[in-house]
């Protein structure tokens, strides 16, 4: 006997006992709980985004659980890693997927689905999800077992003093909650407002290169952060439809995302804060998007070019002007 319990004492150093062990489509799978030494198992549900991201944390402040659903079902690209809005989530959802009565591989559950439709999941099938539970980089993308899908894992992020802005998910009873299931019936692409697409479609480009490279201060700044905050609201005057509504919130949600967490979080003042980032250090970018948002308002180059002279001579440690409010003046 003296041999079995030194193995179990090394295997429980290793952190080998943390991991589960579950069957997927007739395979025999382990899955590495958070700390482990171990490999998830292959398999032909676990190829592309799922191998590559199991177990990792997110690249950056932003890619929520909605985003993740989406990618692992095909619906996005790969490389399409952003926040998702819960409005841009339920267009997507209406115009792509059909709702069914059980889950299989590949469909999108939606949890507390009768109330804040607060998580979403990629099925893999037998019970099991891919998923990431929160916007957090500190998150991890998971495989788990439905009935836990919100409850603290073993080794799982907690956070500190310094995170006062981000709260670790603890949701145990949201496994055991209203869920509904919803499989892909279409691949047509949604479409923008044609008065705002090619601006919008800009920004969202422009958007997921600069956060891979997290550039969100020195190419949008606290400017870029109210241009999009401004044009949520001139959607709304152009009562645009839900879906451009969705996807300007994802972005305008985004970027202040990442600005509080690269930015607000250090240990100084917010004028001081704003004085770095009111305008943004490479500006070209910005100022483009600015002048093609004057071109949409049908404002004369003059005046475009005012405004942003008059954007850049501001306080910069109050930080107040608005690009839309400037221009429309």
């Amino acid at each position: 006997m003296i041999i079995p319990l030194l193995s179990l004492i090394f295997c429980s150093l290793l952190g080998w006992t943390q991991d589960e062990v579950y069957n997927l489509a007739g395979k025999e799978i382990l899955v590495p709980k958070l700390g482990s030494k171990q490999v998830l198992t292959t398999h032909p549900r676990f190829q592309g985004f799922i191998q590559e991201m199991f177990n990792r944390q997110g690249d950056f402040h932003g890619p929520n659980c909605y985003n993740t659903a989406l990618i692992a079902n095909g619906y996005f690209s790969k490389t399409a890693k952003r926040y998702v809005s819960p409005e841009e989530f339920e267009e997507i959802l209406k115009a792509n997927f059909v709702k069914v009565t059980t889950p299989a591989y590949q469909d999108i559950i939606v949890f507390d689905a009768r109330s804040s439709r607060g998580h979403a999941a990629f099925s893999l099938g037998d019970n099991l999800i891919f998923h990431k539970k929160s916007f957090g980089t500190q998150y991890h993308y998971r495989i788990t077992d439905i009935d836990h899908a919100g409850a603290v894992e073993e080794n799982e992020w907690a956070p500190g003093p310094a995170d006062d802005s981000s709260q670790q998910m603890n949701w145990p009873e949201l496994g055991s909650l209203p869920k509904e299931y919803y499989r892909r019936n279409s691949t047509k692409p949604m479409q923008l407002d044609k008065r705002l697409a090619s601006l919008v479609t800009k920004l969202e480009q422009v958007l997921l290169v600069d956060l891979g490279t997290w550039a969100i201060g020195k190419k949008w700044g606290m400017t870029g952060e109210y241009l999009l905050e401004d044009l949520v609201k001139y959607g709304q005057t152009l009562k645009t439809d839900k879906y451009t509504a969705g996807v300007l919130t994802s972005l305008k949600d985004q970027v202040f995302i990442m600005i509080e967490e690269v930015y607000f979080k250090r240990a100084r003042s917010a004028s001081r804060v704003m004085e770095e980032i009111c305008i943004p250090e490479q500006k070209e970018q910005l100022f483009g998007l600015i002048r093609e948002t004057g071109k949409l308002l049908g404002k004369e180059a003059t005046k475009i070019e005012a405004v942003l002279a008059k954007l850049e001579a501001q306080d910069k440690s109050r930080c107040q002007l608005r690009p839309i409010d400037e221009l429309l003046k």
